[in-house]
């Protein structure tokens, strides 16, 4: 097996930043619009104090900043992302949030990037949801990222009967409850808003 230089490079650099604590962050649309639009507006307001961000990444550790000093949680399934996860790390299943959270006891929660990334099972990304609608307070919201290409999306998100329960959240910084890149064709994420 071969490997390729830029990949070892890669894993240099964020071994590197890492243990720096440096930010080191993705350099696409989506995550402009997730870093310049919708986390600031969420960390400005008064009224999200209990925040749960899923799944980590070398390019999400910095997020935990911009939310002090309420209270910020991250979850991953993969015990290795703990490097990058909050203060306040779980590592377990979005699916098995109400293993870890009591009705009604989060204000936000940001689901970017995990269904068709590993949440792909309808039964789980049902139960996964499920949990987000118990764990979310009256009025807290659910940002969901995802992909909109027929290899990341295992089924139609708008058949996902536990987002059902939901309300369509208007998001004020982009006037939209349903973001979507209309000018670049190859951009195929898209963020949904809901509240509960």
């Amino acid at each position: 097996m071969v490997l390729d230089p830029r990949m070892i490079l890669r894993g240099v650099k964020v071994v590197t930043y890492t243990l720096l604590d440096r930010e080191m962050p993705l350099m696409t649309h989506d995550r402009y619009i997730l870093e310049q639009e919708i986390l600031p507006y969420f960390a400005e307001r008064e009224e999200y104090t209990k925040v749960l961000f899923v799944g980590c990444g070398s390019y999400t550790k910095h997020y935990e900043k911009w939310f002090h000093p309420k209270e910020y949680w991250t979850i991953d399934i993969n015990p290795m992302k703990k490097i990058y996860g909050a203060k306040k790390h779980i590592i377990g299943s979005m699916s098995d949030l109400n293993l870890y959270f009591q009705e009604k006891e989060l204000d936000l929660i940001i689901c970017n990037g995990v269904f068709g990334w590993g949440l792909n099972d309808r039964k789980d990304v049902e139960e996964a949801f499920s949990g987000c609608y118990k764990s979310l307070r009256e009025g807290g919201v659910l940002v969901v990222g995802w992909d909109d290409v027929p290899e990341k999306k295992p089924f139609p998100l708008e058949t996902c009967e536990s987002l059902m329960q939901f309300q369509s959240y208007f998001f004020p910084p982009l006037s939209t409850s349903q973001y979507r890149h209309l000018t670049d064709e190859s951009q195929k994420h898209v963020y949904n808003f809901y509240i509960k």
